[in-house]
C-alpha cells in the first residue's frame, strides 16, 4: 500500500453528496512525482471494492510530453477493469505551452474513453485563456488564491465571479479549491460555483489531527468511507 499518496474530498455545493476525491502525493524528493498511471494502478488496485466515485488524478511534465502516455493509461485502465467516467484527469496550468499539441492529440483519445479533463490551478499563469480555448476541458478548479483572500478582497470575490461565469459560459463545471472556512464557503457559493475542495469538507480523526492535513491516506480512507462518515460530515458543514 502506497501510504504517500492522500485523498481529498470534493463535495458537491447544492447538496454535500461527495463526487470524488483528489489524489495527491506528499513527496520528499522535490524531483519525484509519480506519474498519473502509476497513481491509478495504486489507488485502484486499495480501492477497488470501493470505487464508486470519480478519480481526480494530476498528470505530470512528463505525461504531458509523453506521445505513449494515451497508450499507457488506457493499458493500465484496461489491467485494473476501471472505466474512463470514474476517472478525471487534472492538467496544471504551468505545463509548458510547448506540449499543448501532444496534449491536445492525447485528450481527445482519451475522451472517447469518457475520460473528463480538468483545469488545475487557474488563473496563476498567463496562459489560461489559451488552454482554455485550445484544450478540450471539462473542468475548471479556481485556485485557492482568489477563495482564500475573497472574504477580505473585493477583487478576489469579483475575479472569482468572473472565473466561474467564464467556466460556465464555455459549458465547463467549475471547482473551488481550498475552503477552509465558512466565509471561504459563502464567497464561493455566492459565486455559483459548482463544487467544493478543502479542509472544511472533511471531519478529520484524531491520527488527521495530528498532522493537521486535510488528507487521509488510503488505508484511512477506506475505513472512513466504509464508517459512512463523509457525507455526514460535509452535509453538517453545508446545510448548517
Amino acid at each position: 500500500m502506497n501510504n504517500r499518496i492522500r485523498l481529498q474530498p470534493l463535495v458537491d455545493l447544492s447538496d454535500g453528496s461527495t463526487l470524488g476525491y483528489e489524489a495527491l502525493y506528499n513527496k520528499e524528493d522535490s524531483r519525484e512525482f509519480p506519474s498519473a498511471s502509476s497513481i491509478l494502478r495504486d489507488v485502484v488496485s486499495e480501492c477497488r471494492s470501493e470505487m464508486n466515485f470519480q478519480l481526480f488524478i494530476n498528470m505530470t511534465v512528463a505525461d504531458a510530453a509523453d506521445n505513449k502516455f494515451y497508450d499507457n493509461f488506457t493499458r493500465t485502465m484496461d489491467d485494473l477493469e476501471i472505466s474512463g467516467d470514474r476517472i478525471v484527469l487534472e492538467l496544471n496550468e504551468g505545463t509548458h505551452p510547448e506540449f499543448i499539441e501532444q496534449i491536445k492529440k492525447s485528450f481527445s483519445l482519451l475522451r472517447r474513453h469518457n475520460i473528463k479533463i480538468a483545469l488545475d490551478d487557474f488563473g496563476t499563469k498567463y496562459s489560461t485563456m489559451e488552454y482554455m480555448n485550445e484544450l478540450p476541458v471539462d473542468i475548471v478548479k479556481i485556485d485557492q488564491k482568489f477563495v482564500q483572500s475573497a472574504p477580505y478582497s473585493r477583487k478576489s470575490r469579483s475575479m472569482l465571479k468572473f472565473s466561474a461565469a467564464l467556466s460556465h459560459d464555455i459549458g465547463c463545471k467549475v471547482i473551488a479549491e481550498g475552503i477552509e472556512t465558512v466565509d471561504h464557503l459563502d464567497c464561493v457559493r455566492d459565486a455559483q460555483v459548482d463544487i467544493g475542495q478543502g479542509f472544511l469538507f472533511l471531519t478529520p480523526s484524531p491520527k488527521m489531527e495530528t498532522h493537521k492535513t486535510p488528507f487521509i491516506n488510503l488505508n484511512d480512507f477506506l475505513l472512513y468511507i466504509s464508517n459512512g462518515f463523509s457525507k455526514r460530515g460535509f452535509q453538517s458543514r453545508l446545510m448548517a
